[in-house]
């Protein structure tokens, strides 16, 4: 019983590939997407969010390989990018200044998150000589843990600029595309709301993490083949699978709008 999950895991790394394991999240996030949206309204889509936010900032340190990717892609993709649907969701149903909102909530569960588990990893470490396996366990744990939750500032600070411009222009394209097309045309407003979004958050946090604030910046090509134009690619698949959630979300709207 208490090694069920990490033997859950280790047949998934001998029996699935990562393609397989990709589509079972997007189809794991879309569910839990429109089941939220259906039986909380807004406020679901909102715990959804800083959920989705805090998991993808995690998943981005485990590395996996495709079949067809030369190199290994980091997670994180797929929940990070379904959290520019949800956006567009919240814009469609329930107005701008709810998607904003949800924006701003994400934010504060990502400084928070961070906040919190300097505090727990601050604490000092007890002594392990003579202690039981217990505590060299959770000597163990604290090593794996301040690795994940002990980025570099230049990281952070890139990734919540980044966050904060593509999402708020997310919201304000699919937004304006809303009113020109006079409510329709609801497939072109999100895919090239969540297009262009993805593309500026993707450029902003390469330039400030790789180019701006790093000791050793690297080139403008580098910056634009290596990392902007190679994860557009997952990207514009995401994109658009999502229309078809987009069209469903229709049928999960309460009557009551909660927001």
């Amino acid at each position: 019983m208490d090694t069920l999950i990490r033997e859950s895991i280790f047949w998934l790394q001998h029996h699935t590939s990562a393609e397989a394991l990709t589509v079972w999240l997007f189809v794991l996030c879309a569910i839990s997407i429109l089941a939220l949206l259906k039986i909380y309204g807004a406020f679901g889509l909102y715990v959804y969010n800083a959920l989705a936010i805090a998991m993808a900032n995690i998943q981005v340190l485990r590395f996996t390989q495709y079949d067809n990717f030369s190199e290994p892609v980091a997670l994180g993709t797929v929940i990070f990018t379904t959290t520019y649907f949800v956006n567009d969701v919240l814009t469609e149903h329930y107005g701008v200044e709810c998607a904003k909102k949800s924006v701003t909530l994400c934010f504060w569960a990502q400084l928070l998150t961070s906040a919190w588990m300097v505090l727990a990893l601050g604490h000092p470490l007890p002594e392990l000589r003579g202690q039981s396996a217990t505590i060299k366990e959770a000597h163990s744990n604290y090593l794996a843990m301040l690795q994940i939750f002990s980025p570099s500032l230049r990281i952070f600070v890139a990734s919540l600029i980044a966050y904060l411009c593509s999402q708020w222009l997310d919201i304000v394209i699919f937004n304006r595309l809303r009113t020109l097309t006079k409510g329709k045309l609801l497939w072109f407003r999100q895919n090239i709301a969540m297009f262009s979004s993805g593309i500026v958050d993707t450029f902003v946090f390469s330039f400030l993490a790789w180019m701006w604030l790093s000791e050793t910046p690297i080139s403008w090509g580098e910056l634009i083949f290596t990392y902007i134009l190679s994860s557009q690619l997952i990207r514009f698949i995401l994109n658009i699978s999502f229309t078809p959630l987009m069209y469903m979300s229709y049928y999960c709207v309460p009557r009551k709008a909660k927001i």
